[in-house]
């Protein structure tokens, strides 16, 4: 990319990551990017380095393989398979002029390939901002446990992370980076980056009827093990009433997804699930509003940028205690829930059918107006922008 498509002006970022735009099947840590971006492209002059595929490994159609585009104002290079090689990775690098790099993922391919490249002086030895995305959660290092182990000790061993600068998205996820991390660096914590606005149009009134002893509920997410929706399906057989979830979402855990079909062919009659297949994430929220209540037993999560959005189209949650969003009954805007007490979630999922049109309206009212308060809160972006302005303060900002 040549030096004069860029801004002087502006400090120049890097982002490198697995997945971007038009892709929409990879979850929240792509919208935490675009997310980021989109706020903050006036400040700063981000271009990005990503693969040529969504998270089906299907290649995009719509941009230029191997070549500079221009998404939205932003240039982004779509590598295939065949030039994720550390030469080609370099090369960009060193083309990008950046001022510091921005990765999103401790375990992918690209992020490796970055940090090897920085270690061996191969690249300017720049700043690095790490965002693990969720990936350093207990269930989410359960996952193919042999192969993460592994980098985690070599990444030590090689001192792969020293001086960088990771990105949690809460307290607990600080403490689960300091696990893995080895000495030296920063951890900086800032949630990750919602819309500035979602669902504008919204309206009360069209959220679907609350009938008593009915309730419509919606899982929407990518469909995995960490998700654990198999673990609900379960254990709500006892629910009373009318109750249906429909799922929405990637299948990324074919083996799981046909545990969880035996499960639902064993649910009883008043209880129906269907997958109803993936959504284009400029439809999610206007597809979450057709529902009463989100409901997502996830084994953890750093962020969740679903839990917003399914808030900003007025559907309370039913979520587990293994997420940042807490006290949400306090709140009256759903509920976070152990795994440790399957009944619990029982006694929650009755209630939910339980409520009347007149009870449901003011959750639903309480959901979208939290949602909207959060979002237009200026600490949200405050965060993250510290994050980024330390990256380009930082004294290892030096070129070769």
């Amino acid at each position: 990319m040549s030096t004069e498509k860029y801004n002087e002006t502006k400090k120049r970022i890097l982002v490198i990551c697995n997945y971007y735009l038009p892709g929409y099947k990879s979850g929240g840590s792509l919208r935490t990017i675009v997310n980021t971006i989109e706020r903050f492209k006036d400040k700063f002059d981000f271009s990005v380095i990503t693969f040529d595929h969504d998270g089906d490994r299907i290649r995009y159609e719509t941009v230029k393989i191997n070549e500079w585009n221009n998404i939205n104002g932003i240039q982004v290079f779509y590598l295939s398979k065949d030039k994720i090689t550390f030469s080609e990775l370099r090369k960009l690098i060193l083309n990008s002029c950046a001022d510091s790099i921005y990765l999103n993922s401790s375990f992918s391919t690209l992020s490796l390939m970055t940090l090897v490249l920085r270690k061996l002086k191969l690249i300017p030895y720049l700043p690095v901002i790490l965002a693990p995305e969720g990936e350093l959660a207990e269930g989410a290092l359960q996952l193919k446990s042999a192969k993460k182990n592994v980098f985690i000790k070599f990444a030590k061993v090689t001192q792969l992370y020293k001086d960088i600068i990771w990105k949690a998205t809460a307290e607990p996820e600080k403490q689960e980076i300091r696990k893995i991390k080895g000495s030296g660096g920063t951890i900086l914590i800032a949630p990750n980056m919602p819309a500035r606005h979602l669902f504008e149009n919204y309206n009360q009134d069209s959220k679907p009827v609350k009938i008593v002893g009915e309730a419509k509920m919606v899982f929407l997410s990518r469909y995995m093990r960490t998700k654990n929706l198999k673990w609900l399906l379960e254990n709500v057989s006892g629910v009373k009433g009318k109750l249906t979830i429909d799922i929405f979402g990637p299948i990324e855990d074919f083996t799981y997804w046909k545990e969880s079909q035996k499960t639902i062919k064993k649910l009883p009659e008043n209880i129906k699930v269907e997958y109803k297949g993936a959504v284009k994430h400029n439809e999610v929220v206007a597809k979450l509003f057709e529902y009463h209540f989100f409901i997502l037993p996830t084994l953890g999560e750093n962020f969740g940028h679903v839990f917003i959005e399914a808030l900003s189209a007025g559907c309370p949650l039913v979520i587990s205690d293994r997420t940042p969003w807490h006290n949400l009954e306090k709140k009256h805007i759903g509920w976070d829930l152990p795994l440790e007490k399957p009944h619990q979630w029982v006694e929650v999922v009755n209630e939910c059918i339980s409520y009347n049109q007149a009870t449901y309206t003011i959750s639903s009212s309480n959901a979208r107006m939290f949602a909207k308060n959060w979002l237009e809160d200026p600490k949200v972006e405050e965060k993250t922008l510290e994050v980024l302005q330390y990256s380009l303060t930082n004294t290892l900002n030096k070129r070769l």
